[in-house]
């Protein structure tokens, strides 16, 4: 979960990424990629705002082209994903024409339509989420 994730243009085409914005880029690089090719069975989400009113960019591994690994390259379609998010209503789904998947809702809605039976937010990282099939192997999980 990320609360901003300030993004423009100029910053994007000169690789001067945010912090928040470098994370995200981060966090689809390793949670998708593996050695020339993606994890089919993995959807990263990016989720946007507060609790309230939320914006999630998922990017399902099974459906997802044209991304590469680079940090640039998902910066931009994150820039991309960001544009689209300010233009949708609360409740409202789009998908990109390269699999990415946008959705704006509430913290509640969301966590209710993924399963709150198989999410868990870990004590000691709030911001992620954590599906039942993975939580018996995340590390951080263990250490606790």
């Amino acid at each position: 979960m990320f609360e901003k994730m300030p993004i423009d243009k100029a910053t994007v085409k000169s690789g001067q990424n945010g912090l928040e914005v470098v994370k995200a880029c981060r966090c689809v690089n390793v949670g998708l990629f593996v050695s020339g090719d993606l994890r089919r069975d993995v959807v990263v989400s990016l989720v946007i705002g507060s609790s309230e009113d939320s914006s999630v960019i998922s990017f399902p591994g099974n459906t997802l082209r044209r991304v590469s690994p680079d940090e640039r390259s998902i910066s931009f379609f994150l820039l991309k994903a960001t544009e689209i998010l300010k233009n949708l209503e609360a409740g409202e789904k789009f998908t990109t024409d390269n699999g990415i998947e946008l959705t704006r809702n509430s913290i509640s809605c969301l966590t209710e339509s993924w399963g709150k039976d198989v999410i868990h937010v870990p004590s000691s990282f709030p911001e992620r989420f954590i599906l039942e099939s993975n939580l018996a192997d995340d590390r951080l999980e263990k250490a606790t």
